[in-house]
């Protein structure tokens, strides 16, 4: 699972890809967002929010938008609506939030991360690394629902909230965003089947045979008629 996980971040987007697929007023009010963290006192964290944003417009490339000038929402498509997967947040109280849905069962399962010994602390290791990350569950009772990721929760829908310092390690943002790959894993579109002889299509090989046999003969004309 890990690696399929992977495989979906292995050609992300740019920073600039992201800003192309936002509207016009959401790009600009992006760029400001980055602006505004690099003159902070942690300018650490314009990095890491273009990190972030990249990866999680990688992950569901449907559509983003911005809610404020702090939070960024991210849809899938789903039929002919879209439904919303992740959100990104930056309260400006020096962390950086991510909220995707709750696939903590199967990170853990996967050897990503370590439940805690005290669920309520909401510190899940990751295994290979004395590292951790700040998880917290979130279900339609939660306190504090705001809008930007309330779509994520309620109709059997539960989601998480991982919380990154400005002196987040490479493998505390690494195992975030993998996190929310083993997300992405539900809702990605699955490959297109190969047949062994094929075309890489799914295409038989005596069906691409067939395609590229020459064309029959026309037909003989019919007889003439007798009067």
């Amino acid at each position: 699972m890990l690696d399929e996980a992977g495989e979906l971040l292995q050609r992300r987007l740019s920073f600039a890809e992201f800003l192309a697929k936002l509207p016009p007023k959401d790009r600009v009010n992006a760029e400001r967002r980055v602006l505004a963290l690099e003159a902070s006192a942690a300018p650490g964290l314009a990095e890491l929010w273009r990190r972030l944003a990249c990866a999680l417009m990688t992950l569901s490339p449907h559509a983003a938008k911005l809610v404020g000038k702090q939070t960024v929402q991210f849809y899938v498509a789903d039929g002919k609506y879209r439904m919303q997967v992740f959100a990104l947040e930056d309260l400006q109280d020096g962390n950086i939030t991510v909220y995707c849905p709750d696939i903590l069962t199967d990170a853990v399962e996967a050897g990503l991360l370590v439940r805690p010994e005290h669920a309520a602390t909401g510190s899940y290791g990751i295994v290979g690394s004395g590292d951790a990350l700040r998880i917290d569950a979130l279900d339609r009772d939660s306190e504090n629902l705001v809008a930007h990721f309330k779509d994520m929760v309620g109709w059997n829908r539960t989601a998480v909230r991982i919380t990154l310092p400005p002196s987040a390690s490479p493998r505390q943002v690494a195992a975030a965003e993998l996190v929310c790959a083993i997300a992405a894993l539900r809702f990605a579109p699955p490959a297109a089947p190969t047949t062994p002889g094929g075309t890489g299509q799914g295409t038989p090989a005596k069906n691409r045979a067939a395609a590229d046999a020459p064309p029959l003969p026309p037909p003989p004309p019919p007889p003439p008629r007798r009067r």
